[in-house]
């Protein structure tokens, strides 16, 4: 199975983390993403890459949230460092209006110009578009990207149908394993080869971790959880998300 997207350089591992990579490793998780949010994580991510080289790939991008912390000169750093071979992606980017930031257009013209630098170097994209869905779609559409993810989809199904039309996969963390989530719903009507799986850890970790450290090994529970909606067998979902990653993220 492939971790599509954790973010292994937060404090939550600083004292484990060759222990959750060999967990992740010895149970089953071929591949793992780490997600950049800014031009520091995405040096820390370099690193990571270098530290478990074929285990871990990364991204670079900026973070809706970050948007106040990076100049011209991060911008063209993290653009220039795309090429790297390491790097699957340009992500996570997006809007986020969670808090009820008022800085949406500073964040609409920073997405535009990630999603056209993507186009450019014929990348992936991983979205983030929490509370500012409609926005998202909108702009992703404008902008005529057609490969990517919206990550840690809790969206309805009129949503992700513009989603997947677009060319776009859907990916669900441990949310999709919590009592009373409408996502079970959601992905029984989704085909199984426009899912990806994600952990997003440190955060989101699924039951029967919920309210602890999430970490790539927790992939397995979400699968299962899909193994479950779909009613086939957890080596089916295995098979069938991994192909999809392949082929996104490194074109095979």
């Amino acid at each position: 199975m492939i971790d599509t997207h954790c973010h292994l350089f937060f404090e939550h591992y600083q004292d484990d983390l060759d222990v959750v990579m060999r967990r992740a490793k010895e149970g089953g998780v071929e591949r793992v993403i780490t997600i950049s949010l800014d031009k520091p994580t995405a040096e820390e991510n370099l690193r990571l890459v270098e530290r478990y080289p074929g285990q871990v790939w990364c991204t670079v991008g900026v973070h809706p949230a970050e948007i106040a912390n990076v100049s011209e000169d991060d911008l063209l750093w993290l653009e220039a460092m795309s090429g790297d071979p390491s790097v699957v992606a340009i992500g996570e980017i997006g809007l986020d209006i969670y808090r009820g930031e008022t800085n949406l257009k500073e964040q609409e013209k920073l997405f535009e110009r990630q999603l056209a630098h993507a186009r450019h170097v014929g990348l992936p994209v991983v979205i983030h578009h929490r509370a500012a869905g409609l926005r998202t779609i909108e702009i992703t559409e404008a902008a005529g990207n057609t490969r990517g993810v919206f990550h840690c989809f809790s969206e309805d199904y009129d949503y992700a149908k513009r989603v997947l039309n677009q060319g776009f996969h859907i990916s669900f963390t441990g949310n999709i394993t919590y009592k009373n989530s409408p996502l079970p719903d959601l992905a029984h009507r989704l085909p199984l080869d426009r899912i990806l799986l994600e952990t997003d850890a440190p955060f989101m970790a699924p039951v029967p971790h919920r309210g602890k450290r999430a970490e790539p090994l927790h992939i397995f529970e979400v699968a299962a959880k899909l193994s479950e909606i779909h009613q086939v067998s957890i080596h089916e979902v295995a098979r069938i998300t991994t192909q999809t990653a392949q082929s996104l993220f490194w074109n095979c």
